[in-house]
């Protein structure tokens, strides 16, 4: 490791130790108040049934915290050594929350119940009683002093794991999709019990199209009216109000009836239909929500103002995950239109946000920062809700600080974000917490300050470039686990998954060209890879396709392959004879004598656009007879095809040709080996292979080994 490193890595955690020391700081105040409390009078403000029956909550919990001692009363305990604590829902407060604290006087008023259970939870979390136990609540946010604010966000959805018990989103006060959403995503097809009917599905150059629907259809409006009803209900309370999203499918495909044309759609524009069904539905139902999708077919926005119950969801795709939100980019600016061109026809604009490598779970990925400039950026915009695509239910390494830590950032996006992970980080792992919190917010800080993009889907290759430093990533995951074997009960089990994850990142730093391909190291994180099946959780590493066990199985054949390897191009850089694309110019790949997966393009894979990939032998490497064998991924997924034929040439004459059948039977990927015998070759003469397909728009050929033997 270069000098300059290891200044950086000291610098930086000298500052988490400063982090620590102001969180301690920060909260001091509260521990103080709990270290000479004997007890803790809840009171009610007002004799309102919410008042008294969050007084009573907040008072039978903490006892319930304190294994059954007494330590909180509804009636005057008469003694000095007590924190009366009164607590007020007001609905027309100015704020959704506050704490005023006068002595020992502790005031909590919140705008709502919702606001009041979180706002409760926070003072639980705070005091720093030692008698309560809070081992499994999120580190406060605010201090129990003198506080007040607003959520930054009405809607906060992050889809992770850690956020999946409905217990601890109430507590976060957080939404998760699959829990508050009566429809999401392109999902109209929930609401058709008994079938769909011809007349709801859209018209398509004349005839009805089963892949999209007809947003003017009575059938259709009657359906959801129906499915609503059923299933959640007119939403007359606060509790009840449910969020629909009332989008197409996920096509360009725009219904061209009469009926749907009368309301202006166009070919390319379902808004005006959509919209009409979105106002019906928003004008029935006043007390739940509904959305529509600035997406494809309903891009732009629609000329009148909705009902403030209607709104729109906007996707940060092309907005990349970088250190600064690039204002002045293209798409930053495209996206900043289409939010202000949303937001003069609605306040209620939501963002479509993500927050992990959709192509791999398990490696971390320390985005929390980033995601920072981005909310503060999305707040500029007037932007009213955000819902961050997270891993759903697969683990992901470091899920369970990084979603408590998001969620916070949430209700407020200038939260010191390295002081609370420290927090978070320690009170989820007691014994290593220093260990990993000084590793994880390291990592944050490279991140940012080698200022590349963190990709959505990416390769091994993207976490190096931006935070990954393989020789200290090993020593940290030694040192964890040895740190480990000394460590027992929740903490253990939190300690194992990550281990166990982290294995896969190991794997694919021994498989990355130009690394260090350690059988030892391969062998051992194989074997506690395997271990995933423990856990409930663990089954993908990634979005699609993702299966733990199917990417053991491939390295188990990678070993094979590349130990029977008998290449004597092995090191020889060859010469490509066509443009390589920018991302793919490395030609080293094909000769380094290590194969690459069948289900990962990202590693090992030589990928061209271009309609061949075409690449000079140089002279005195092949002799007649020998076979040449190539290999190829097929992944129509990602738009990645067998080439449709391989030629030989030599002197301008072409020595052979092979073509493929595009029709075989093929599974989802795989790798295709393909072996031509040479013939009438000239050793003294370099000769090309040329890879060619016949122009599939938007596809690609992704080439292995080249191998003579």
């Amino acid at each position: 490791m270069c000098i300059c490193n290891y200044i950086f890595i000291f610098n930086h955690r000298l500052k988490v130790h400063l982090c620590l020391l102001l969180a301690l700081l920060q909260f001091a105040g509260c521990s103080r108040i709990a270290a000479t409390i004997d007890v803790y009078w809840v009171i009610p403000e007002t004799d309102t049934m919410a008042d008294v029956r969050w007084a009573d909550y907040l008072s039978t919990h903490l006892n319930r915290r304190a294994g059954g001692d007494v330590v909180a009363v509804m009636e005057n305990p008469h003694t000095d050594n007590l924190l009366k604590v009164l607590l007020h829902v007001d609905r027309s407060y100015s704020h959704d929350y506050s704490v005023t604290r006068d002595g020992n006087v502790l005031h909590l008023v919140a705008r709502d119940d919702s606001k009041m259970l979180w706002l409760i939870y926070q003072f639980m979390s705070a005091i720093n009683d030692k008698r309560i136990d809070v081992s499994d609540l999120p580190p406060a946010m605010i201090k129990m002093d003198n506080a007040k604010g607003d959520f930054a966000f009405e809607y906060r959805g992050i889809y992770t794991l850690a956020n999946s018990n409905q217990d601890m989103m109430s507590i976060m006060a957080s939404h998760n999709v699959d829990y508050d959403w009566g429809l999401w995503g392109h999902n109209l097809q929930c609401v058709f019990t008994d079938g769909i009917s011809e007349n709801v599905r859209a018209v398509i150059n004349g005839q009805r199209n089963s892949e999209q629907f007809c947003f003017s259809s009575e059938d259709l409006y009657n359906a959801l009216v129906s499915y609503v009803v059923d299933n959640y209900g007119e939403g007359e309370t606060e509790k009840e109000l449910v969020r629909f999203a009332i989008m197409p499918n996920d096509n360009d495909l725009v219904c061209m009836c009469p009926a749907c044309k009368e309301k202006g759609n166009t070919s390319e524009s379902a808004t005006p239909a959509v919209t009409y069904l979105l106002r019906r539905l928003a004008d029935r139902f006043p007390n739940h929500l509904f959305f529509t999708s600035a997406y494809l077919s309903t891009y732009s926005a629609p000329s009148g103002r909705l009902p403030s119950n209607a709104g729109v969801i906007i996707s940060a795709m092309d907005i990349p995950m970088r250190r600064e939100v690039p204002v002045e980019s293209a798409n930053v600016r495209r996206f900043s239109q289409l939010v202000n061109q949303w937001r003069r026809i609605t306040d209620r604009v939501y963002v479509w946000d993500y927050m992990r490598n959709f192509d791999d779970y398990l490696t971390p990925y320390p985005c929390l920062n980033m995601i920072g400039k981005r909310l503060r950026y999305f707040l500029s915009l007037g932007v009213s809700g955000v819902f961050f695509n997270g891993s759903g239910p697969d683990y992901a390494s470091f899920d369970d600080v990084q979603t408590v830590t998001l969620a916070n950032m949430l209700i407020n996006p200038e939260l010191n974000i390295d002081e609370y992970l420290y927090r978070c980080i320690c009170r989820y792992y007691p014994i290593s917490g220093q260990m990993l919190a000084e590793n994880y917010i390291c990592w944050e800080h490279k991140a940012c300050s080698h200022n590349v993009i963190l990709p959505f889907y990416g390769g091994i290759a993207d976490a190096v470039k931006s935070w990954l430093d393989p020789g200290e990533f090993e020593l940290f995951c030694h040192d964890l686990d040895k740190k480990s074997k000394a460590i027992s009960d929740e903490e253990r089990i939190r300690l194992n998954k990550l281990l166990t994850a982290l294995q896969f990142t190991r794997l694919e730093l021994q498989r990355m060209p130009h690394g260090v391909y350690d059988h030892a190291v391969i062998e051992t994180c194989l074997e506690s890879l395997q271990g995933h099946g423990a856990f409930d959780c663990m089954h993908n590493y990634r979005e699609v396709e993702g299966s733990i066990d199917r990417y053991i199985e491939e390295w188990e054949s990678l070993k094979n392959e590349n130990s029977a390897s008998r290449n004597s191009l092995r090191g020889v850089v060859l010469t490509p004879k066509y443009e390589p694309d920018e991302d793919y110019q490395d030609m080293s790949v094909l000769t380094d004598g290590f194969y690459a997966l069948p289900s990962d393009y990202h590693t090992g894979w030589l990928i061209a656009s271009s309609d061949e990939l075409s690449v000079e032998i140089p002279s005195g490497k092949a002799r007649d007879g020998q076979r040449l064998k190539l290999s190829f991924m097929y992944a129509p997924r990602w738009r990645i095809v067998l080439p449709d034929f391989v030629e030989v040439w030599q002197s301008g004459k072409r020595l052979s040709r092979m073509s493929f059948d595009q029709d075989m039977d093929k599974r989802p990927f795989m790798k295709y080996r393909l072996i031509l015998k040479l013939s009438e070759i000239d050793k003294s003469t370099p000769f090309e292979v040329r890879i060619m397909r016949n122009g599939r728009d938007r596809c690609m050929v992704a080439c292995d080994e080249i191998e003579l033997y």
